[in-house]
């Protein structure tokens, strides 16, 4: 089958290659594994190839964290399986095939930014098919179950016109779709974070939407390498990449052991607020929601009215300069580093008078 997007062409440095391979010896979120890159960076591919990992690796985890020592030959039993079938140019060809790219931290730095709430749990890089722009402003995350009532597809779309910024999700059937298709519609940019490789889309009945997705200048995204499986260790961890990528996490309809309350769990402890749409008690769509809201997890959220929402990061940044005493458009650019453009958007949703 076709790709998502026209074909990129691309040259990889030395550490791009080695951050490729050793992403494609972990597994999603794995704090130890994360570890020693964070120590050895991109040489730590080498090591583990030439056989000193066993004496250096032992030594860095029982410096800088003990408490995983003994996770070590799990680790390094895992890598030894997936070593012999990695070959970076297939990973890349494969890409290509499905018109992705890998993206590297330095690409995207205010996203970045954002997996740095993560700490241990960050991504090395991820699988891009479309366009980053949605990371690159303001943007809210959208989930809830699978099996929404009408009710709920329709308060998903009420909501996406109502925040009116980006929106990201997990591609899902249901209301991360139903998130999508009104961002689609409403001309705003979306993005679907994928639990397999960027080949494997999830679920497949959504294809069309995604390849809707990235000719509308969104974006089709994975942590795996191509080739990987779906599956629902990695939809879990999937969800905090939906959360720390995201300024806010909004739960529309979930069961009380929905996959939703991963996200938001993933949300407030990467220091974002989330908001949850109540429903009647003996609603069995609306039990997770009512269930967040009563444990604190989420604030209750009523679609068409003003809600004092905690202020962006970006928004964070004009507000700053304006207390420093910048007084018009280039002034509040310089102070906050961001474009003109940028701080007119934002003084609009912050309904200042600049």
């Amino acid at each position: 089958m076709a790709g998502f997007c026209q074909p990129w062409v691309m040259q990889l440095t030395f550490e791009q290659e080695a951050t490729i391979a050793y992403s494609a010896l972990s597994e999603p979120g794995d704090a130890l594994a994360y570890l020693i890159f964070e120590q050895n960076g991109p040489v730590a591919i080498e090591q583990f190839k030439s056989g000193r990992a066993k004496q250096i690796w032992p030594e860095q985890i029982h410096q800088r964290a003990p408490e995983y020592v003994a996770s070590l030959p799990l680790l390094f039993e895992r890598f030894s399986l997936r070593l012999p079938k990695i070959s970076v140019p297939t990973l890349v060809e494969r890409a290509i095939r499905w018109n992705a790219r890998p993206v590297f931290p330095d690409q995207l730095p205010r996203l970045w930014g954002q997996f740095s709430d993560l700490e241990v749990h960050r991504p090395y890089l991820l699988w891009v098919a479309g366009s980053t722009r949605v990371f690159e402003t303001e943007s809210n995350a959208i989930v809830g179950t699978r099996t929404p009532t009408l009710r709920g597809i329709n308060n998903a779309r009420k909501l996406v016109k109502q925040l009116g910024v980006g929106v990201i999700s997990g591609g899902a059937t249901g209301i991360d779709y139903a998130a999508h298709r009104a961002a689609l519609d409403f001309g705003l940019p979306t993005a679907a974070f994928m639990a397999g490789g960027i080949d494997r889309a999830y679920p497949t009945e959504n294809w069309p939407l995604f390849h809707e997705i990235v000719r509308s200048g969104g974006a089709l995204v994975s942590e795996t390498v191509p080739f990987t499986a779906p599956s629902r260790f990695r939809f879990l961890n999937r969800n905090r990449l939906i959360a720390a990528s995201a300024d806010a996490t909004f739960v529309i309809e979930a069961g009380y052991r929905s996959g939703s309350r991963n996200t938001a769990n993933h949300a407030r402890a990467c220091g974002r607020e989330v908001y949850a749409l109540a429903g009647a008690w003996s609603d069995q769509a609306s039990q997770g929601c009512n269930a967040m809201i009563k444990e604190g997890l989420a604030k209750p959220w009523q679609l068409g009215r003003q809600h004092n929402v905690e202020a962006s990061t970006t928004q964070k940044r004009v507000l700053d300069a304006l207390r420093e005493g910048a007084e018009d458009f280039p002034s509040i650019a310089r102070e906050s580093g961001l474009s003109i453009e940028e701080v007119k958007k934002e003084l609009f949703r912050l309904r200042l008078d600049a």
